[in-house]
């Protein structure tokens, strides 16, 4: 067993961040759209199951760094709301909560099913539902331990929600973007598409690019360093508020980040001040790069194999019911646009992995094609502040009707 501290963890997530993105340059995976840090972090975590299983080598890395990587995240998109921009959002905000609410029902529907088929208690469907997969990790630890407790008396339930929320993270990172990719190529007209991209694509799309030359000018040169610091400093503030906070008050601390760094953005806004949009974006994007790479190599894939024939068999119908899902209702009801399938592939990463997921799929294709105000900003709202209470009260109706 080798143990990997913070340090350690962190120049790790660089590597695998950096080949991750050599990757991403092969046109196989630049035409399916996979982001830099789910090719690396997917290399990496099969390079240490080849190394655990021949030479019984074991490394372990520290998870402190991914809590504060994804703190930071947030804040970033807090600071970096633009308020001289009005998007109108509202009513498309409303419509994919009600479609992820939907979804949730129609996951523990089919988890109850296909369980009471293999005469399994009908509690482990909710558990390979939305419990673990809209909930993911979070929610499934929550959940785990009221269904410990009596009248359900599942004492694996720990066990079981952390491998089906680790089938529902590692596919809604490989397939979210590439969805959502095939989606704009296939029902989006090439030609409006061309004209709406050279003429309406977003000034920090074009300065920043997919290019890791520009950012590191951006980050390093004598005009931005300053910028960058600042930056820096106030991700910084914003995470170590929500980490206090977090001491008292028993929610996710990325709320917390997310409200503070809402604050001072509204502070500056008043009194005048600007803020370097285009740096937070790049700081925020490479702590959820780094997040993704690291969460994905601390998957225990050990735990996925000792699943059990009945939810593996549940999972793969999960994953099949997102799909069609996203396809033919998510897509259609928001008119088979652009934006739609922004949405889309933001909802399979959001109702099989969790918000840092989706984040990741819409960052990619942003990248890809061009960027959606209006999107972003339903996910955040979204992923942030009311799916997991959404979640919590679909969970609660169904344990009170079994």
């Amino acid at each position: 067993m080798i143990s990997f501290g913070v340090f350690e963890t962190f120049g790790a997530g660089l590597l695998i961040l950096g080949f991750g993105y050599l990757l991403s340059r092969l046109r196989i995976f630049s035409v399916l759209c996979l982001p830099a840090a789910v090719l690396g972090g997917v290399f990496a975590l099969s390079v240490l199951v080849l190394f655990s299983h021949f030479f019984e080598l074991k490394i372990s890395f520290d998870e402190s760094l991914k809590e504060s990587l994804l703190l930071a995240f947030f804040a970033s998109l807090g600071l970096g709301i633009d308020f001289s921009k009005k998007s109108n959002f509202s009513k498309n905000f409303f419509i994919f909560l009600g479609l992820c609410a939907f979804i949730m029902v129609l996951q523990n529907l089919l988890g109850i099913m296909i369980i009471s088929l293999f005469d399994k208690q009908k509690e482990l469907g909710l558990i390979a539902g939305s419990i673990s997969l809209s909930g993911s990790f979070g929610m499934g630890a929550f959940w785990s331990e009221v269904l410990k407790t009596q009248p359900y008396n599942i004492t694996n339930a720990l066990d079981i929600s952390i491998a089906c929320a680790t089938f529902g993270v590692l596919f809604g990172s490989v397939l979210g973007a590439p969805l959502g990719a095939f989606l704009i190529e296939k029902f989006v007209l090439k030609k409006e598409n061309f004209r709406f991209e050279s003429k309406e694509k977003s000034h920090s799309q074009k300065e920043l690019g997919t290019e890791l030359g520009k950012a590191l000018v951006l980050f390093f040169s004598k005009k931005e360093l300053k910028n960058t610091i600042i930056s820096a400093l106030l991700l910084a503030f914003c995470v170590l508020c929500a980490s206090v906070i977090k001491l008292f008050i028993s929610l996710p601390a990325i709320i917390f980040a997310f409200i503070f760094a809402l604050i001072l953005r509204v502070l500056c806004y008043f009194f005048g001040l600007n803020l370097a949009h285009k740096n937070l974006a790049l700081l925020g994007n490479f702590c959820l790069a780094l997040f993704l790479a690291l969460a994905l190599i601390s998957i225990d894939l050990k735990a996925l194999l000792d699943i059990g024939l009945p939810l593996f068999v549940l999972l793969c119908l999960e994953l099949v019911l997102m799909l069609f899902f996203v396809f033919f209702i998510t897509f259609r009801v928001f008119g088979r646009d652009y934006e739609a399938a922004l949405l889309s592939s933001a909802q399979c990463g959001l109702c099989l992995g969790a918000t840092p997921i989706a984040l990741a799929n819409l960052e990619k294709l942003e990248l890809r094609f061009f960027s959606s105000k209006s999107a972003l900003a339903i996910l955040c709202l979204s992923g942030v502040f009311f799916i997991d209470f959404i979640n919590v009260l679909v969970i609660w109706l169904f344990l009170s009707f079994l």
